[in-house]
């Protein structure tokens, strides 16, 4: 679809009916205006709260219930990763924890 559109000496131009239609504009609705790279413009419906929100919530109820982990759980899980951390670091022969910077650094 390509149309031509005036622009007012207020700078306000009319988006032809057919893309209105198609972009589910009416009056009133806000529009998002993006200046592309190649000096396209690129206009887009913006998205009000409410709409986030229901669309949130419709995106949401379609994900599968996951679930939860207990705190005992979560911290099991901290204390395997501290551990394997620690094992990683002071494996016999391993001098990457004595490694220091050869350089001062410059602040």
């Amino acid at each position: 679809m390509k149309y031509e559109s005036t622009i007012t000496s207020k700078g306000t131009i009319t988006i032809a009916a057919p893309i209105r239609e198609a972009l589910g504009l009416t009056p009133g609705r806000k529009v998002r205006l993006s200046l592309m790279k190649d000096r396209r413009i690129l206009l887009e419906p913006a998205i009000s709260v409410d709409e986030f929100i229901k669309f949130r919530d419709e995106v949401l109820d379609k994900l599968p219930e996951t679930p939860r982990l207990s705190q005992a759980e979560i911290d099991a899980a901290k204390l395997k990763a501290k551990t394997e951390e620690y094992r990683r670091r002071n494996r016999p022969g391993d001098k990457s924890r004595h490694k220091r910077r050869s350089t001062p650094s410059v602040r």
